[in-house]
């Protein structure tokens, strides 16, 4: 730390200039109440922004919301009326896994041992 502050000298003069220009007023009011001249006006604006990023971005998922809601009358009416399938479990997943198409002749068979070969029974 320094003996002498950063703070460059000012005269009685330049002083007397900086104190009427509003900067010097600003720096004045906030030396006497900071509160009232520098942390409420920070708060209120963060509110404000707040507020309006709120309904900013609630419009933007709205939107967005109702691009996917939108439907015609014609598939509300399909998805109505179509009935609803029984579903099994293992067709689903072989559906998925792409195997029914490609296994429908599958059939396990044991391979043939050599001899000597164990048989690996548990």
């Amino acid at each position: 730390m320094t003996a002498f502050g950063n703070k460059a000298f000012q005269s009685k003069k330049e002083q007397a200039q900086y104190a009427k220009t509003f900067m010097g007023r600003y720096s004045n009011l906030v030396k006497k109440n900071s509160f009232l001249y520098m942390g409420l006006p920070m708060m209120l604006s963060l509110a404000l922004i707040s507020v309006l990023m709120t309904n900013f971005t609630s419009l933007r998922y709205e939107r967005r919301d109702e691009r996917v809601k939108e439907i015609d009358e014609d598939e509300a009416l399909k998805l109505a009326t179509q009935k609803k399938r029984k579903v099994n479990i293992n067709d689903e997943y072989y559906k998925l896994q792409g195997l029914m198409e490609e296994s429908k002749d599958f059939e396990e068979k044991r391979v043939k041992r050599l001899p000597g070969e164990s048989e690996n029974v548990w």
